[in-house]
């Protein structure tokens, strides 16, 4: 949980940063801290859906994971789900609410089916299976719509400065999406389960998060003064490279170049 909130918190760090240069909110503090929450629990709801629906898959692949033991029950995880999308719809309704823009839930409307989708697998459950890259995008895809969102929580108005940034947001989500799962895991017979990036993607993995990573705080310094974003893509490259062959290295320091990225561009 202290990861997964941390995440949270500089999500919205970074929605909010790129929202406020053309924004006609303020108070963006609160408004932050209620939209980290909302993602929190947005991302507890949805990995309760996933044990549901890789529930045949886990079983089979991973017997000894919290759910195919027993330790916690199909209801426990349904009441789970419900406080989850209680407590996620209370707070965007609060963010909305301390910038007197109650109707920006409206837009989050968006998300909320959009993860309904996701959950079903957007009905081709079988041919996404087969299908990794689709599946993976069509994914991460519901993070153009949290923009979008937040945008309207402050009034911020559209330029060209805020569609890159926004492109950008999508891209660390991407990376963080496949750090996640950058790492090998292994089936009761100690076969390679093919269901992470490094599994299927091999080095490609590696080379994405690092493009993004290094890339990214670079992009961003053309829209944020700081020269801090020029250190955090020197690190992060010096320190990928360095580390490539130790994957719990190479995911420290995709996870730390994004809180890094986040800070900055949310104080600056």
């Amino acid at each position: 949980m202290p990861v997964t909130g941390t995440h949270s918190l500089m999500t919205a760090m970074f929605l909010v940063a790129i929202a406020q240069p053309l924004a006609k909110g303020s108070n963006e503090h609160l408004s932050t801290l209620f939209i980290s929450i909302s993602f929190l629990f947005f991302m507890l709801r949805m990995r309760v859906t996933d044990e549901f629906k890789d529930a045949h898959h886990d079983s089979s692949n991973y017997p000894n994971r919290p759910v195919q033991r027993g330790i916690i029950t199909k209801r426990q995880l349904v009441a789970i789900g419900v406080i989850s999308l209680l407590v996620e719809l209370t707070a965007v309704l609060l963010a909305g609410s301390i910038q007197s823009n109650q109707m920006s839930a409206i837009y989050y409307l968006l998300i909320l089916g959009y993860s309904v989708l996701t959950g079903f697998e957007f009905f081709m459950a079988d041919y996404l299976e087969q299908h990794f890259n689709l599946y993976f995008i069509l994914h991460q895809a519901i993070f153009i719509l949290y923009p979008l969102w937040v945008f309207n929580i402050f009034g911020t108005g559209f330029s060209l400065t805020v569609l890159v940034a926004s492109l950008i947001f999508v891209l660390f989500m991407a990376s963080m999406e496949i750090m996640r799962k950058y790492e090998l895991r292994y089936n009761p017979s100690g076969e390679v389960v093919m269901d992470t990036y490094l599994a299927v993607w091999g080095s490609a993995a590696f080379w994405l998060m690092f493009v993004i990573s290094v890339f990214g705080p670079i992009a961003l310094a053309m829209y944020f003064s700081s020269s801090w974003l020029y250190v955090i893509a020197g690190t992060a490259f010096a320190l990928l490279l360095a580390f490539r062959k130790k994957n719990d290295a190479v995911r420290g320091i995709v996870a730390i170049s994004f809180i890094a990225t986040s800070l900055v561009i949310y104080f600056s």
